[in-house]
């Protein structure tokens, strides 16, 4: 660790990791002052969503943040498509999987895996944040994996999912090595990607800033391996949103009208059980792609682990248990806290 930073972990350093969801931005912020959490904050703004600008609330927000503390570091999770991971990672292991390295960034996990994203999606992201800057972005295979390897890890092929808001990732790890990985968008987003006529996958070309996207240590108690982030995303070695909603005030009805909370409890339960059709559709069609793809030497698999930052019903675990004949275990978890926790441990390996 070099003198600088030394003398900077004296000082407090702010960590702002920020979560787009469809019609909201959260923003979950640590203060890292001697190794020690100081404080502990979040924001939640509602957002018309824009492929173009961060919205101006945020910006105004993250912009007082960075007049506040001398040390600001601004952390986006990629949620976007263009994106994923497969195993290997070597340039054969891309052209297996129909993936062209010279249009993606990629990234190496332990030497047994890779995560990769469009340069389109990336070029993005920065452009997003252009007012305000931006020091890390980071593929939610990371944080997933993140959330693996904090589990005591399983010797035999077990499907894990990340659940956000507005999207899954899934991936099939065997201990440490992943045999698949499938990202999916689960909300009315207005793009699958950010690609225009003049911005596309065989057009753009590299981009070599970002931090681009940064160097970052192995989250493992053992070892001290370095990764990046996605935002540059250089050779990785090792890979709860906060959902705010306001209360109501009652609603007296008159005969058979129903009161808005009633109305809108409805639409939340429609909305939830559409998605859990989407998810289950989603999972389902990768299973079949991973059992009968020549591509994957694939076992069955009798397992799924949810890590859930968003919400799971029971009518979806039911239909896994029973459809599936899979054995299903949940965890809560809050993503933008742990991806905090990972941009500290790799700012300050």
């Amino acid at each position: 660790m070099g003198i600088k930073t030394i003398i900077q972990k004296k000082f407090p350093n702010l960590f702002v990791c920020v979560v787009f969801n469809e019609n909201e931005c959260t923003l979950r912020c640590k203060v890292l002052q001697n190794d020690t959490i100081r404080n502990t904050f979040s924001k939640t703004f509602s957002i018309e969503f824009s492929q173009e600008a961060l919205d101006k609330n945020v910006e105004n927000y993250i912009i007082a943040l960075q007049e506040e503390y001398h040390f600001v570091y601004i952390a986006f999770l990629l949620n976007s498509m263009g994106q994923g991971a497969i195993e290997g990672c070597s340039s054969a292991s891309f052209a297996k999987h129909n993936v062209d390295m010279q249009n993606v960034h990629h990234a190496a996990i332990s030497n047994l895996w890779s995560v990769y994203a469009s340069y389109i999606e990336i070029k993005w992201a920065k452009n997003i944040f252009s007012e305000v800057g931006l020091d890390l972005i980071y593929s939610p295979f990371i944080i997933l994996n993140d959330f693996v390897i904090s589990q005591k890890l399983k010797n035999k092929p077990t499907c894990y999912i990340l659940n956000c808001q507005d999207f899954f990732v899934l991936a099939i790890f065997e201990d440490r090595k992943v045999h698949f990985g499938a990202f999916f968008k689960t909300q009315s987003d207005t793009s699958f990607a950010h690609s225009s006529e003049s911005n596309d996958w065989e057009t753009e070309q590299k981009e070599e800033s970002i931090a681009e996207l940064g160097e970052m240590p192995e989250i493992e108690e053992s070892d001290n391996d370095e990764m990046s982030d996605l935002a540059e995303l250089g050779d990785i070695d090792d890979f709860r949103s906060v959902d705010s909603f306001a209360d109501m005030d009652d609603v007296k009805t008159l005969g058979h009208f129903q009161g808005i909370d009633s109305v809108s409890q409805e639409d939340s339960s429609l909305e939830l059980y559409g998605r859990d059709l989407l998810v289950y559709k989603y999972l389902k069609s990768s299973l079949e792609e991973y059992y009968h793809n020549p591509l994957y030497q694939s076992e069955f698999i009798e397992e799924i682990v949810i890590f859930d930052g968003y919400e799971i019903s029971s009518d979806l675990i039911r239909q896994l248990e029973d459809e599936l004949m899979m054995d299903v275990e949940i965890h809560k978890v809050d993503v933008a806290d742990r991806m905090c926790d990972i941009a500290i441990k790799e700012i300050f390996a």
